[in-house]
């Protein structure tokens, strides 16, 4: 860091960080200009919960060898990284640690020696907590001459944790800056034996400017958020992603796929999709929709052959990245798998009955419009146009495809102007769907729209535990409403909170408002099936908000 004037260092004062003041990172906030205007006088990012005597810690590490800050030479300890400060030159010795999402806390068998222990419990209970309340325990030793960059830290372990520091030997040449914002940096004392709590949610950066190491003890806690301890032995091995950590005990242990997305088509399937994909814990297919349990079923396998098919489904996923990391998911959308119900549901349920699975709808006369559109432009990619250019609707207008898909659907007995709105599934899957191409999805314009005789085998075969129904509005509207459907959906499938960063709407196209006169005949089409829809669910019909 650079200053035109040298800084004093603000002692900092008794106090604690609350949680609720690390909910977002500070130069985020609506209110950062109050913050940064009250930061010269009453406003503090950090504060001094005690004062111990560090002496004998610091003449213990002294004693040591050199190479006991190698992980390699840390005989009878697990190895951990922390990549960004491994990359920056820190040298650390771990005694306890978690992932980002506070599902695993890991107790290096370092946190279980007397002789490190006769220095960390002081510690601990000089702020009043107790060891397992500790989630991450480390000494960190940074090298002379190194400069820690600004930056705040991030991961859902900042919202639940206070973060301390503990300067075991540093000196008057090392500096450590804390502020809301880049611009807005104070320089904080860190000497040797104050406990010192930082809100880690504003940035800081530290310069060690001496010609020897710095050394601190940086532990984090938590006030009573649920946790799963490990006891670690020496030999142990973990295995880690930027995010989540994994014992080699566990490895293998989550099937794949976590998560399927059935439909239905233009429903919004590739927004909740890519919303899912920002959870880190959620490793993306090679291909979001895979086609493989109605399109590109290997038909050189026999049907019965469950093995063989699930080996060749998990091409299309990286398969060794999610049996080494069982903390990790992943998943696919393919938006017709709904609709093509009676060749794919037996398919699921024989190689992957564990997956949770998704559908989300729509208006359907939107729906309808919106494939239209889908199947007639003339944009995209050379496979998307491909596909497209299959599809009977080219060259049509839109009336004339439902008028002509309406009158198809009353010859076939499967609509009946008696307004009873229900449909037997049977006859729809053996006069209609199983007629239909396996090629690609620009047919059945007004058939997929008629949601509750799709949805019908679905709901018979899968409990609500299972399956979960959403619509589209759902993940319309601002951001806080959409985070708390991802909120629903990210535990429905097995992962823990996660603020989303994007929430716009994916492969969304614009186009010209529906025909007057289209929307009519579909509107009074639909309206008794979106009734039996309703019946299906246990809902109002009120409640779709269509």
């Amino acid at each position: 860091m650079e200053f035109t004037e040298p800084l004093v260092a603000v002692i900092p004062p008794p106090g604690i960080v609350l949680l609720n003041d690390k909910q977002s990172p500070i130069c985020e906030r609506h209110n950062v200009k109050d913050l940064i205007n009250n930061h010269g006088d009453s406003e503090f990012m950090a504060y001094t919960r005690g004062i111990v005597d560090v002496s004998e810690f610091k003449l213990y590490l002294r004693s040591l060898p050199p190479s006991i800050w190698d992980d390699e030479h840390q005989d009878g300890n697990v190895k951990v990284t922390r990549p960004a400060h491994d990359a920056w030159g820190i040298k650390k010795i771990v005694f306890t640690f978690c992932d980002d999402f506070l599902q695993k806390v890991l107790d290096l068998p370092y946190s279980q020696d007397p002789k490190w222990r006769s220095f960390l419990l002081p510690i601990y209970n000089a702020v009043g907590i107790e060891e397992t309340q500790v989630v991450r325990s480390l000494l960190a030793s940074m090298p002379p001459g190194l400069s820690i960059p600004v930056h705040h830290d991030t991961g859902y372990w900042v919202k639940h944790t206070h973060r301390l520091h503990v300067a075991i030997e540093t000196g008057k040449n090392v500096d450590f800056y804390v502020g809301p914002t880049d611009d807005t940096l104070k320089k904080y004392l860190f000497d040797e034996g104050r406990i010192v709590e930082l809100n880690n949610q504003a940035k800081h950066a530290v310069d060690n400017k001496q010609d020897t190491w710095r050394i601190h003890l940086i532990f984090d806690y938590v006030d009573n958020h649920p946790l799963k301890r490990h006891i670690l032995k020496p030999g142990d091995i973990v295995y880690q992603t930027r995010r989540s950590i994994d014992l080699k005990t566990e490895v293998g242990t989550r099937k794949t796929p976590s998560f399927l997305i059935l439909g239905s088509q233009k429903c919004g399937t590739t927004t909740i999709y890519e919303h899912l994909c920002q959870h880190p814990l959620v490793l993306k297919g090679k291909t979001r929709e895979t086609h493989y349990f109605d399109w590109r079923w290997n038909h050189k396998i026999s049907d019965d052959d469950h093995n063989s098919h699930y080996k060749y489904y998990m091409n299309y996923y990286d398969e060794k990245s999610l049996f080494n990391h069982p903390s990790l998911v992943s998943g696919e959308s393919t938006p017709s798998y709904l609709f093509h119900s009676d060749i794919v549901l037996p398919r699921i349920k024989n190689l992957c009955p564990w997956a949770k699975l998704i559908a989300i709808f729509r208006n359907p006369t939107e729906r309808a419009y919106s494939q239209y559109q889908m199947c007639v432009d003339k944009t995209g990619t050379p496979e998307q146009i491909k596909v497209r250019g299959m599809s009977a609707y080219i060259n049509k207008s839109f009336i004339e495809i439902i008028t002509t898909e309406i009158n198809e659907l009353k010859q076939l007995g499967i609509h009946s102007d008696d307004n009873s709105g229900y449909i037997d599934h049977k006859n729809f899957i053996t006069k209609y769907v199983s007629k239909q191409p396996l090629t690609h999805g620009g047919h059945s314009i007004v058939a997929r729209g008629l949601y509750a005789v799709q949805l019908e085998p679905w709901l018979k075969e899968f409990s609500s535990d299972q399956l979960l129904i959403m619509t589209i509005n759902e993940i319309k509207g601002d951001k806080v409403k959409i985070q708390k459907t991802m909120d629903k959906l990210f535990s429905f499938v097995g992962l823990p909170p996660h603020d989303i960063d994007d929430a716009g709407a994916k492969n969304t196209r614009e186009y010209t408002p529906i025909d007057s006169e289209a929307k009519k005949i579909l509107d009074e089409f639909y309206e008794p099936y979106n009734l039996q829809f309703c019946q299906i669910l246990g809902i109002k019909r009120e409640d779709l908000h269509w």
